[in-house]
């Protein structure tokens, strides 16, 4: 959630969510981000972001594809390996971001918007609220004329014409 009300506060965020994902993405995937400055992308990893389970660190499927898993014996009462089966068991369905009309303000100047963009692409979702008719269409804007790829812009009345239009 992006929320902050100055340049400052927007971009330390943009910055610790950026942190987070790159942890979260060496957490869950097989994944080892040397430079933390590049950009970050799902296609360099190889990753599909519509089966992130299929790319995920699997701590039960080494222990299955260990020849000696017979000989394995292990309480159900270690709370531990427990504890890490759930972890790797639970289910990762992506990044969303959620971003208020003021903080969005500072996230579409010149100086943040890419970091912005990159953030936005990493998600499944980002949601825009509180914001007016021109920040949706510089929003939509930004991801087509930087990505070169088709939006999904949702709205529900009149005010969300200029988001619509600026797809076409």
């Amino acid at each position: 959630m992006i929320e902050e009300n100055s340049f400052e506060e927007v971009s330390l965020k943009l910055e610790e969510i950026r942190n987070s994902m790159i942890n979260k993405i060496e957490e869950l995937f097989d994944v080892i981000i040397d430079d933390r400055d590049k950009r970050l992308d799902w296609k360099e990893w190889g990753i599909d972001t519509l089966n992130f389970d299929q790319y995920r660190k699997r701590y039960h499927s080494e222990i299955n594809s260990n020849a000696s898993v017979k000989s394995i014996r292990f309480s159900m009462e270690d709370s531990s390996i427990n504890d890490q089966i759930e972890e790797d068991q639970e289910q990762f369905q992506g990044f969303a971001i959620l971003i208020t009309g003021q903080a969005l303000i500072y996230a579409l100047q010149d100086d943040l918007k890419m970091k912005f963009l990159e953030l936005a692409t990493m998600c499944k979702a980002v949601i825009c609220c509180r914001v007016t008719p021109m920040q949706k269409a510089q929003v939509v804007e930004l991801v087509i004329e930087n990505e070169k790829k088709s939006t999904l812009a949702i709205g529900d009345g009149a005010n969300d014409v200029s988001m619509i239009q600026s797809q076409f």
